[in-house]
């Protein structure tokens, strides 16, 4: 039992280990700090790129490999968003540019785990 803790303490914890509101207070943060907030709002307006808020599980039709494809913007179409920005755009935004993210995979995921947060009913936590 000591291993999670331990994890845990270096930084290495998945976001299965936190409340609600510990993913909203860090994801909030991170948000913020790698600049999320210049191009994307969380309260439906446009800025630059797609406003994120209630973004999770939403059907988007998006480009890939010069095909439209519709989807729905799941846990992996988020990752992969953040992760390789070039790989699939949003369809209204295919014109604009995206700069690959120079996260560590936990705090790409802490971000995907934000986003959806904020689309949550507050009682589920």
């Amino acid at each position: 039992m000591l291993l999670p803790v331990v994890l845990f303490a270096c930084g290495n914890s998945t976001t299965e280990n936190l409340t609600r509101g510990e993913i909203l207070k860090k994801g909030a943060y991170l948000y913020t700090t790698n600049g999320c907030n210049v191009c994307h709002s969380l309260d439906g307006s446009i800025v630059y790129g797609p406003p994120l808020n209630n973004i999770y599980m939403k059907e988007l039709t998006v480009i890939r490999d010069g095909r439209e494809r519709t989807l729905k913007a799941n846990r992996d179409y988020l990752m992969r968003a953040i992760e390789d920005p070039a790989y699939e755009k949003n369809l209204p935004y295919r014109n604009k540019e995206m700069p690959p993210a120079s996260l560590p995979k936990k705090e790409a995921e802490l971000l995907v785990e934000y986003l959806i947060a904020l689309g949550s009913d507050e009682s589920t936590n």
